[in-house]
């Protein structure tokens, strides 16, 4: 018989249908079930002819291998019919009668194979329904049954509880090494409607856990049809190192008459496989419930000739819990392991705890510790004299599926650490292996983290006890390495190793060098053993010191520590300071203690005794006249007008009081769709003949909104629905900027449109579920970056391949409407728009949803492409990259000297001083919208009224306190090298006491010194490459050109910087737009992003005095808007540098989460939003350009 992996590794292997479904078509009796129903495995002894029948059906119409039936002939199930002594009977009788089938239809050119299938049981092991080893014992009984008669691969499918499946894969392996036969293995996981399994298990979480076991094919079944496990597919296209399976039911199942039915027609199954294996490289396919031969032939015919995907993945260090996967190379690093569920610790309360048995107390002790920063909890409960499996379980029962974090299980005897495993339904780790004894500890533990497939954390001790030298600890990890690959089979991404440390803080003389012993020797690791990843627990190094001075030795130490490559540390995260917080003499004290700098006296008698004994708005006039108008136009006025009053003195009239009186004549839903809606409809007019600018519009917006909050109680509910049309919208994945799509919720929702709107950071499927659900007339996509714009597409994309047809409404700062009215055009069959502001939604809405022809030529104009040149937001590689320098660009006259080199903090800048660097265009034009004004209104508009607004805001919150200005910046060696700019770090240690004795706070970050004046290269350690695209015509320019290159034999210098005005800004921002105060919310979002800015370009003008090129600046500060000064600063996402990914560059040279508090999302964007980074570049010829 063929090998079956074989022939997956040769072309798209085709599995078959729905057995349960076909049968069912046959009519069984009850007596066919033997009395037993649905006891459907019977049905290989009673109705052989039936289940031969179905083979048959399914090999006739082309299909490589069929399942045998005996979904539920495990013990666990069988038991439920009585029949539980007969499992090896039933499974060798369907494996025989696939296996005669199989051998009918086989030929040389076509080998027919069979599976044996094996269901999840009716048991939950997360859930306690069966225990763990009860459940293996099942599974390998069942295996050895399929073994023996000779199937040719063990498929675990419909797997909803993690545990099971874990647990069916290791009973399926126990059972083919008592067997002595090796076959390949296939597991798939159900994933829910929810894009879970049924317990909440994310793909990435399953495919984490599975990934360590010796197993060949993962993929998904059952629940869903294909259109609902396409981004679950994609993912396993992009992260699974293993081959790729796919059977999804023929759709959702419909609910008619009590049955289930299946509505999903062949052809569409067909296609859905074609793209899953011609876009995410799947081999094999097939079908689940409600699939017949006759999709089974469509999909044979769409997908026999088709060569999938090249796919190329390396496996990933990561742990997971039952529901997400953690990677252990998080960024910013370390990933932090919570310290405190140890009861070996010299803090008793988690030992009380234990000892009490308070496990609800320590359930809500492990959720706080996730909830306080922890990435992973460390749990240790060994006690001396007391059971500690017993504990370590009854902890685990209760928090291994409630908690979100995976667990580091923490013992030194092998029997506490495999009970442990045996509760876990994700990739736990063990906490540790060591050769102190020699192999005896890794001979028990290895062999266990192989089977339960867990990551490993290894400590640098031998047969000599500790490692104290870097020489020892890189020698035992190599050691260790060696054996847990080549002996036991473990990955070198599941190792993690503990360098060690031992208190620097004794006194000892012998433990004097610990700190930097460890620190050289995580460095070492990381190089020597590239796969591998690192943790320390970092409280070691100040065993002994009071608590004050612990936290600063510890938080230097690990800052170091991260410096130097470590991945992972058990710490106590809220016992952590960032460097910024520490005084800058503090830090210096810890550094010269862990690096042993006894040029002042000893380091530590100096570092104790430094701590010693440290134990109202203007109301708007209204016109006389008002007060002769109908209540009606009073209405329209206050909207027209932004005022929630009419009238003067007595005759004053508030907003609810005119609506009481407009409700003697109309409706609630009459008043809002004719009175109130036509005067919105007045605001759009004015505002599109350029007469309203958008703040004007959000007043009015937020009268409107006060008036439909007024009216709805008051709506009968059969009066049916005052809303014109329902659109979803959402800033797309990876894109945390929501003003824009904030904007348009508040003019369509105040225009009498329901909006959905779904927030920031959006995937596709979740934007065109919530469309699907809430039948929505159209989607709305936002985003500011050039990135946002791919990920439109591919919800696009996605939309087309699900034939979906709801009109896209496309709108942001990165796209341009060819890019919309070509390219995106071309994705869709359907309609797609570009909405360059609020009221251009609004107007495409409004035709969306008419009665009369508007929508069908509205419809036509979305789906006709106009013919554009290419589109400049798509970011495509095409032809060859080009490298040499520009001829264009010369060597700078010069290379300054920075004052220092490596990293420095401020966070004390004036708002007085920083306000005038604010750009009024940028401000006013485009984040306050008046680029709707007349060139002869706007300036008269900016000085009456504007203006005034931005001085009140910016008095407002100087006394508020709510912007909190904060700069990290920093110089490097560098040199251009091709398309890259090489970054150093500088050469010796003089510049500490340089930066020390400068009297500006030095940042978090490695010790870095300064590099010879003279800018003739010495040899330095590169830290890091940019890489930059380069015009393809034209000048031939790239950011690399403006340094000098590597062959000249200079040292150039980079500027780096980040600027940010804190988190406070974002909160106040969200929580007006909540409370619907629009106007206000789009005034200070404008003015902080703009404060920003004009912190950038503050601080790159101290830069350039720094630099010494200042003189070339231009008197006038509107000229620095327009580059008027020597060099350039460059932002990640802009045409020179649209790679964000670099962002994680910069972020590892200047250290912004410890040194400002802004991190990285995980599409590489910037929080708190106001906050920007740069790069800072001298050469005279560098200014804007595209690449």
């Amino acid at each position: 018989m063929a090998d079956f992996l074989q022939t997956v590794r040769e072309r798209v292997v085709i599995y078959d249908g729905a057995m349960g479904t076909n049968i069912q078509k046959r009519n069984p009796t009850l007596d066919d079930y033997w009395g037993k129903e649905n006891c459907s495995e019977v049905l290989v002894l009673s109705r052989p002819d039936i289940i031969r029948d179905i083979h048959a059906d399914f090999f006739n119409v082309g299909c490589d291998i069929v399942e045998t039936n005996t979904f539920g002939a495990t013990r666990t199930v069988l038991s439920e019919f009585g029949l539980q002594d007969r499992v090896a009977e039933i499974n060798l009788a369907a494996v025989k009668l696939a296996k005669d089938i199989a051998q009918q239809f086989s030929s040389n050119g076509k080998p027919r194979f069979v599976a044996g299938s094996m269901g999840p049981t009716t048991k939950l092991p997360s859930l306690g329904h069966i225990s763990f080893d009860d459940m293996v014992l099942a599974y390998e009984e069942q295996a050895a049954a399929l073994i023996e008669g000779g199937v040719d691969v063990l498929l675990i499918e419909t797997a909803q509880d993690l545990l099971q499946a874990k647990i069916a894969a290791i009973g399926v392996i126990d059972a083919m090494k008592k067997a002595g036969k090796r076959l390949p293995v296939q597991v798939q996981v159900t994933l829910q409607e929810s894009g879970t399994m049924l317990l909440g298990t994310e793909i990435g979480a399953a495919l984490t856990a599975l990934e360590p076991l010796d197993i060949d094919i993962i993929g998904m079944n059952c629940a869903t049809g294909p259109a609902e496990m396409n981004d679950a597919v994609r993912y396993l296209g992009a992260n699974s190192t293993k081959y790729i399976s796919v059977l999804p039911n023929a759709g959702l199942p419909q609910n008619e008459g009590g049955h289930a039915v299946y509505k999903l027609k062949p052809e569409e199954l067909a296609q859905f496989h074609k793209h899953f294996v011609q876009d995410y490289g799947v081999r094999v396919v097939g079908g689940c419930c409600g699939t017949t031969p006759e999709h089974l032939k469509a999909v044979v015919d769409a997908v026999s000739n088709i060569e999938p995907a090249k796919r190329d993945v390396e496996p990933v260090a990561a742990a997971s819990s039952a529901y997400t996967s953690v990677p252990l190379d998080l960024e910013p690093k370390p990933l932090i392991v919570a310290e405190e569920m140890n009861t070996t610790t010299r803090v008793e309360h988690f030992k009380n705890m234990v000892r009490g048995k308070k496990y609800d107390d320590i359930l809500t002790l492990a959720k706080k510790l996730v909830n306080d920063g922890s990435h992973m909890l460390d749990l240790c409960c060994a006690i001396v004299g007391e059971d500690e499996k017993e504990y370590i379980t009854s902890i685990l029962e209760r928090i291994a599926t409630r908690v979100p974090a995976p667990i580091l299980v923490d013992s030194t005897e092998a029997d506490v650490v495999e009970e442990a495993l045996k509760r876990i339904p994700g990739k736990a780790i063990i906490n540790s292996i060591n050769l102190e004894d020699g192999e005896k500890r890794t001979s028990k533990v290895l062999p266990m983290a192989k089977r339960y497939g867990a990551a490993v954390i290894a400590l640098t001790i031998d047969e000599d006890g500790m490692a104290l030298t870097a020489d020892k600890k890189v020698a035992i990890a190599h050691r260790i390495a060696d054996l847990a690959t080549n002996k036991y089979g473990i990955r070198a991404v599941d190792l993690i190793f503990d360098a060690l440390t031992l208190p620097i803080s004794t006194g000892q003389e012998e433990y004097r060098t610990a700190g930097i012993e460890t620190l050289n020797a995580i460095e070492r690791i990381k190089k020597e053993l590239p796969d591998v990843k690192t943790i320390l627990g970092v409280s070691n190094i100040s065993f002994g010191l009071d608590v004050y001075s612990r936290r600063v030795l510890n938080s230097v130490f690990m800052h170091e520590a991260v410096n130097r490559g470590l991945d992972m540390a058990i710490v106590n995260y809220t016992k952590i300071y960032p460097l910024y917080k520490i005084p800058q003499e503090e830090v210096e004290l810890a550094r010269k203690l862990i690096f042993r700098d006894a040029s002042a006296g000893d380091p530590l008698q100096i570092y104790m005794q430094h701590f010693a004994g440290t134990k109202g708005k203007a109301q708007a006039q209204t016109a006389a006249h008002v007060e002769t108008l109908s209540v009606e136009d009073k209405l329209k006025y206050a909207i027209i007008n932004g005022e929630k009053s009419v009238g003067e003195g007595a005759s004053k009239k508030p907003l609810e009081v005119l609506l009481e009186e407009a409700l003697l004549q109309y409706s609630p839903l009459e008043l809002i769709n004719t009175v109130l809606l036509d005067g919105m409809k007045t605001v759009g007019d004015l505002f599109g003949a350029r007469k309203m600018q958008l703040p004007s519009v959000l007043d009015a917006a937020g009268v409107m909104k006060a008036a439909v909050a007024y009216l709805e109680p008051k709506m009968e509910k059969k009066s049916g629905s005052s809303q014109k049309g329902t659109i979803v919208i959402a800033t797309v994945k990876g894109d945390v900027h929501d003003i824009g799509k904030n904007l348009v919720d508040i003019i369509l929702t105040n225009n009498g449109f329901r909006v959905v709107n779904l927030g920031i950071k959006q995937p596709a499927d979740v934007i065109i579920k919530a469309a699907q659900e809430h039948n929505a007339d159209a989607i709305g996509l936002s985003g500011l970056l050039v990135k946002s714009t791919l990920e439109m597409k591919y919800v696009i994309q996605d939309l087309e391949r699900q034939k979906l047809d709801f009109p896209v409404l496309c709108g942001g700062a990165a796209l341009t409407r060819k890019y919309v009215e070509d390219d995106l055009r071309r994705e869709y069959s359907n309609a797609v728009f570009y909405s360059d502001d609020a009221f251009g939604g609004l107007h495409i809405m409004e035709d969306l949803t008419a009665p009369n022809g508007n929508k069908e030529a509205r419809l036509n104009e979305g789906r006709t492409v106009k013919e554009y040149s290419k589109a400049v937001a798509v970011d495509e590689e095409t032809g060859p990259v080009f490298a040499e320098r520009s001829p264009v660009v010369g060597d700078a006259p010069n290379i300054p000297t920075p004052p220092f080199w490596g990293v420095r903090v401020n966070r004390d800048y004036n708002l007085r001083e920083l306000f005038p660097y604010i750009n009024d265009t940028a401000l006013f034009k485009n984040q306050w919208q008046l680029k709707t004004a007349s060139q002869e209104d706007y300036a008269g508009l900016v000085e009456r009224k504007y203006r005034p607004i931005k001085k009140e805001l910016e008095e407002e919150i100087i006394a508020s306190g709510l912007f909190e200005p904060k700069v990290v910046w920093g110089y490097f060696p560098a040199q251009g090298d091709g398309n890259d700019v090489v970054v150093y770090a500088p050469s010796d240690s003089a510049a500490l006491a340089e930066q020390s004795s400068a009297g500006q706070p030095r940042a978090a970050v490695p010790t870095l010194s300064v590099v010879a004046q003279d800018p003739i290269v010495t040899p330095l350690r590169e830290l890091l490459r940019f890489t930059f695209p380069r015009q393809r015509e034209g000048r031939r320019l790239c950011i690399s050109d403006f340094f000098a290159p590597k062959s000249s034999g200079k040292m150039d210098v980079i500027g780096l910087s980040l600027v940010t005005i804190g988190a406070k800004a974002s909160v106040e921002t969200q929580r007006l737009f909540e409370a619907g105060e629009y106007t206000k919310y789009l005034y200070l979002h404008g003015l902080s992003v703009e404060t920003a800015e004009a912190l950038a370009e503050y601080h790159h003008k101290l830069m350039r005095a720094e630099l010494g090129i200042s003189g070339e600046d231009s008197p006038h500060t509107r000229d620095l808007f327009h580059q008027k000064y020597r060099g350039s600063r460059y932002s990640f996402g802009y045409p020179a540098c649209p790679n964000l990914e670099d962002q994680t560059k910069l972020f590892a040279l200047l250290h912004p989460e410890e040194n400002v508090g802004v991190r990285l999302t995980t599409g590489f964007l910037l929080e708190p939003e106001q906050s920007t980074s740069a790069i800072v570049v001298h050469h005279p010829a560098a200014k804007y350009f595209v690449a």
